[in-house]
């Protein structure tokens, strides 16, 4: 009879891992495990990274809308020498490429009641009825803040002072309206061309057709001007009837 036998050294072999192959399986599990946290140290900070989009789009949205509101609601008394409503683009630093960097106008956004847009009564009559220049609010908006901004913030500073008063350069109260604005520019459109200033307490007392309202972000790598334009719906300024340069400052 013929005996089968076996190698009992490949048996063994086969039963168990090897110094080596146990070293090599340890280093692949550490590599695996190492490209595991990266990828989801990556996946957080692209997170993050949105999160940040995602606020500065926020803000940046309500920086507009706030903007629009104010300048759609922009309004002038029919009183010639009423001093506490007015329309002015001036410059606090010089300017820029962009156009005039301070906007102070008297806005019916937020202050006008109603009732007061739809009265038939005398200016002075509204005045009386309604509270001073017929709720009028003061609106100034820049990244140069008029009062002394707390430490370290910087960007559009927007004041408000309601009712308006005669002093368009002060009072009210002032706010940090979007830190991410490091620039910002207006201009003025006549009826026929842009202008870089107005101002309807030194020129003519109309209001400009529309603004062109830009500005430039921090978070914006490209640093590509951002351009926005607001009719100014109580103007009378239109191509057959444009505002002369020469009257507007």
């Amino acid at each position: 009879m013929r005996l089968i036998t076996t190698n009992n050294r490949s048996s063994e072999k086969s039963a168990g891992f090897t110094l080596l192959e146990l070293l090599i399986s340890m280093s692949m599990a550490v590599v695996l495990a190492g490209a595991i946290a990266f990828a989801f140290s990556d996946a957080m900070k692209l997170q993050e990274s949105n999160q940040q989009r995602e606020t500065v789009h926020d803000q940046t949205g309500a920086m507009e809308h706030e903007l629009t509101e104010a300048i759609e609601g922009a309004m002038l008394s029919s009183s010639a020498t009423d001093q506490t409503c007015f329309f002015r683009g001036t410059n606090d630093a010089g300017g820029s490429d962009l156009g005039c960097d301070r906007l102070t106008i008297s806005s019916t956004y937020p202050g006008v009641p109603i009732r007061s847009l739809d009265s038939t009564d005398t200016y002075l009559d509204q005045q009386s009825n309604y509270g001073p220049v017929g709720g009028l609010t003061e609106m100034s908006f820049g990244i140069n803040a008029v009062g002394s901004p707390p430490s370290g913030q910087s960007g559009l500073f927007e004041r408000i002072e309601h009712p308006s008063d005669t002093d368009p350069t002060q009072g009210g109260y002032e706010t940090l309206l979007d830190p991410d604005v490091t620039q910002m520019g207006f201009q003025f459109w006549d009826g026929t061309e842009w202008d870089s200033e107005w101002d309807t307490t030194t020129g003519t007392r109309r209001l400009p057709q529309a603004v062109q309202v830009s500005y430039r972000l921090t978070s914006d790598l490209n640093d590509t001007p951002h351009v926005f334009v607001v009719i100014v719906l109580s103007s009378d300024c239109n191509a057959d009837d444009p505002v002369s340069s020469a009257g507007i400052t």
